[in-house]
């Protein structure tokens, strides 16, 4: 039997859409918890069926269509198509999706009916616009797209916007990804004003007849975009805020798939990124900047929630850093594994934050007893995560720094590999903390329900299976990176054991004191306690800067532009006023006035006469002299 393809492409995208309308329009839908949940998890489900369905088949295949037919342009044309890279984030985001909206029924159980269906309807919306954006062959259309996301990311961190850290999280969310956004838009203006076109086909066609410098200018500006919403350096401030949201809105937005947008953006214009290297050379060090930047703030982080955001940071830098050093198919191949493992950390939080109502590890201690079975899937987690064999962080991670180092990137290499100690001391200081700590739980907490631990386990699943099959990955996608094998290859695997064990060191057996250590690195921990100054940095900027120039604008559209508009407004009503009592309304009044009125034009009319009598006059007897002289002229002349 011949399956169409675009049927299939409709049964990704179109039944988030349904669900969104029908939960968002329908008051009915919205106010029952089994209805709504059931409506969301049945259309992502039959998303997550059509995405296997389609990866099985493998096709490749784009539809077009005008969108805005324009006389003076070439058409405005969308479409979707179909490639082995769109097949497997449909996959990701789908599979994800559906572990995540299963998950909620039983962590977001205490909501209201109203917000409970609110939250569905959110989720909807956003399944139906990653979906979207993965698929889309216009630049223009993934900017439509790119920014629905944002939109579901602002409604998303703030749905708890009665309280006011989640409201400010999530405007801050909104404006720092808008501050990225603008350069993005910029930037496919230009290059449509240069190429004339938003396909994706006929750019990539088109651009090597652009200059270098102007190419290069355009991928920067868009490239603005990818660090906002992936949160680079410096735009990486708003995702740890962003975990005053849901957990599970964590797992899926902030870990799985939004965040890994810009990445997936760089990906499909690689083929534009590669005609300037020397944006690929910026692109190279905000990547390892951030990543490196992202693993030092977990180190002192007490936030469950805030370590594991704050490793997404970090973890993005990697799949960035990538990107600049020419490794597509390696920084997509981290993008897969990242989500299933980083999925299912944040979802093993949320089972912790859910029974014992606090995210501070300190606060934590000696669970792996009460709660074992999330004990062991946060464990497989963190494994990934550190880049431990046999898991599929391993893989996918050590590629990328094999790649580095066989790429003679060595600073990067370096940078990375010290990366990765950290990453693996951070998670397993977390670990320990929380499962084996010496103190107890104040609370008293218990397992979760099976409807939250079984999304997690096929999440673990993925995260033990997914590593090995790496090279069916880069068959599929048909980028084949392959790094020279060399003694180097063991060196990160140590350094990532080497984190664990000291990490044992210092919080399990408490071989070390963690007080020597902070006081001798007082100075560092100071100014990662302050996130570096990063953010006071944007608090001074909006509070002196932005507010100033705020005032500024308010005084000159307050007493210029209202000033005018006010001084012409008031002498208008002053010169209505007198007129107003002209008219009385008595008619006796009216006919004095026209009386007057007569009077005035017959004596304006006599004076007017007499005065051109005069004149005619006068120029009359001129007109007279002048003739008599000229004649009197003329006789002396002819005798």
């Amino acid at each position: 039997m011949i399956i169409d393809t675009n049927i299939l492409l409709s049964l990704v995208l179109i039944p988030p859409f349904i669900s969104f309308a029908l939960n968002g329009l329908l008051p009915f839908f919205r106010g029952s918890k089994k209805i709504s949940s059931g409506i969301s998890i049945l259309a992502i489900s039959i998303s997550t069926f059509s995405s296997l369905v389609l990866i099985k088949l493998n096709p490749n295949s784009e539809v077009t269509f005008t969108w805005i037919p324009l006389k003076t342009f070439s058409d405005i044309k969308f479409g979707f198509f179909l490639d082995p890279a769109v097949l497997i984030m449909f996959l990701i985001v789908s599979l994800v999706s559906l572990a995540v909206q299963v998950y909620s029924i039983g962590y977001l159980s205490s909501e209201t009916p109203r917000s409970y269906g609110r939250y569905y309807t959110f989720q909807s919306l956003f399944a139906f616009s990653m979906l979207g954006f993965v698929a889309s062959s216009s630049l223009l259309q993934i900017y439509v797209f790119w920014e629905l996301i944002g939109l579901c990311s602002y409604l998303l961190i703030g749905f708890w916007f009665e309280r006011p850290e989640a409201s400010r999280a999530a405007l801050k969310a909104f404006w720092i990804t808008r501050l990225g956004d603008v350069g993005f838009a910029i930037g496919i203006v230009l290059l449509w004003g240069a190429t004339g076109t938003f396909l994706l086909p006929e750019l990539i066609n088109k651009t090597p007849e652009l200059s270098k410098g102007f190419l290069a200018l355009c991928l920067v500006l868009i490239f603005m975009g990818a660090m906002g919403k992936s949160a680079q350096f410096p735009l990486h401030v708003w995702l740890p805020d962003a975990m005053e949201g849901p957990t599970p809105v964590s797992a899926l937005i902030h870990a799985a798939t939004m965040v890994v947008a810009g990445v997936y953006l760089v990906f499909r214009l690689f083929p534009l990124f590669e005609l300037t290297p020397d944006v690929l050379v910026y692109v190279l060090w905000i990547g390892t900047i951030t990543a490196l930047l992202g693993a030092s703030l977990a180190l002192v982080q007490n936030d469950l929630k805030r370590i594991l955001a704050y490793s997404t940071v970090s973890q993005v830098g990697y799949m960035i850093s990538a990107l600049g050093a020419g490794g597509k198919g390696i920084a997509f191949f981290h993008l897969f594994t990242h989500a299933f493992f980083k999925a299912l950390l944040f979802l093993a939080a949320g089972c912790l934050i859910h029974s014992l109502n606090t995210n501070n590890i300190w606060d934590m201690g000696r669970l792996m007893k009460k709660m074992p079975q999330v004990g062991t899937l946060f464990l497989i987690g963190a494994l990934a995560l550190s880049g431990v064999f046999p898991f599929s962080g391993h893989f996918s991670k050590d590629e990328i720094l094999m790649w580095m180092h066989s790429n003679d990137l060595d600073i990067h290499f370096i940078i990375l590999l010290f990366t990765a100690f950290i990453t693996s001391f951070y998670m397993f200081r977390a670990f320990f903390v929380v499962f084996f700590g010496r103190q107890d739980v104040k609370a008293h907490p218990h397992n979760s329900p099976l409807v939250m631990t079984t999304p997690m386990w096929i999440l673990a699943i993925l995260t033990l299976v997914g590593g090995f099959q790496s090279e069916k990955f880069f068959n599929f996608i048909g980028v084949m990176e392959e790094s020279n094998p060399s003694y180097i290859s063991f060196l990160p695997l140590l350094l990532s054991i080497a984190g664990i064990v000291v990490a044992w060191l210092f919080y399990q057996v408490s071989y070390f004191k963690t007080s020597t250590f902070t006081e001798a690195l007082s100075p560092i921990k100071t100014a990662l306690d302050n996130k570096l100054w990063i953010d006071d940095f944007y608090h001074w900027i909006y509070i002196y800067i932005i507010n100033g120039l705020a005032y500024i604008c308010g005084w000159f559209d307050r007493y210029i532009v209202d000033g005018f508009v006010n001084f012409v407004a008031s002498y208008t009503m002053v010169i209505s006023h007198v007129l107003r009592n002209v008219q009385t309304g008595r008619a006796q009044d009216y006919l004095y006035g026209i009386i007057i009125a007569i009077l005035l034009f017959s004596v304006l009319s006599s004076i007017k006469y007499h005065f051109s009598s005069s004149v005619y006059y006068k120029e009359t007897q001129e007109t007279t002299s002048e003739i008599i002289i000229q004649k009197g002229s003329y006789r002396i002349k002819n005798d």
